[in-house]
């Protein structure tokens, strides 16, 4: 009467098996390639720290020992800071001891009443950023940086660390 006696399933297979071969294979692909770019990377000899296009310091990470760096936007009232003047903003890059930095950086930043700043180590040929005063922490939540060409940034400060070789590269063209 109503039709039901005619009905065909219309059942849709979701993915065939010519799909899952062709994700596998863009899979194994995107393996590879990490794979082969993981291979090829070259460690850094050191790392330049800039804010807005300009360079405010180079640490070398083959260091033996580790270094600690708090890096402040406003200066505190002490006697020994080390200044950049950098686009109209002053950054103050202060080098903690290794074996008190906790503590050195808390005295500093209850001092500058936490306005702005970047606390950030270099150990083992590598750089990670330990503490910033950013809203997101992006820049905390990366990864140790330790190869040529890898950075890490803190959009909100205008921050940069970048990893790079010494030795001055050739240029390859020049255009007039």
């Amino acid at each position: 009467m109503f039709g039901c006696g005619n009905m065909e399933s219309t059942k849709k297979i979701f993915l065939t098996k010519s799909d899952v071969l062709l994700l596998a294979g863009i899979l194994m692909a995107a393996f590879l390639l990490l794979l082969l770019r993981k291979g090829f990377r070259q460690p850094g000899s050191q790392a330049v720290v800039s804010r807005d296009g300009r360079a405010i310091l180079q640490v070398q990470l083959l260091q033996e020992e580790a270094a600690y760096y708090l890096v402040m936007w406003e200066k505190p009232h002490i006697a020994e800071t080390r200044t950049a003047e950098n686009g109209g903003s002053e950054a103050v890059l202060l080098q903690l001891s290794p074996d008190s930095w906790e503590e050195e950086a808390e005295a500093l930043l209850a001092e500058s009443g936490k306005k702005e700043y970047n606390l950030f180590a270099c150990e083992n040929g590598e750089v990670r950023m330990i503490r910033s005063s950013c809203p997101d922490l992006i820049c905390v939540k990366h990864q140790a940086v330790s190869g040529t060409g890898e950075s890490i940034i803190c959009l909100p400060h205008k921050l940069i660390i970048e990893i790079s070789d010494a030795q001055e590269k050739e240029l390859d063209g020049v255009v007039y």
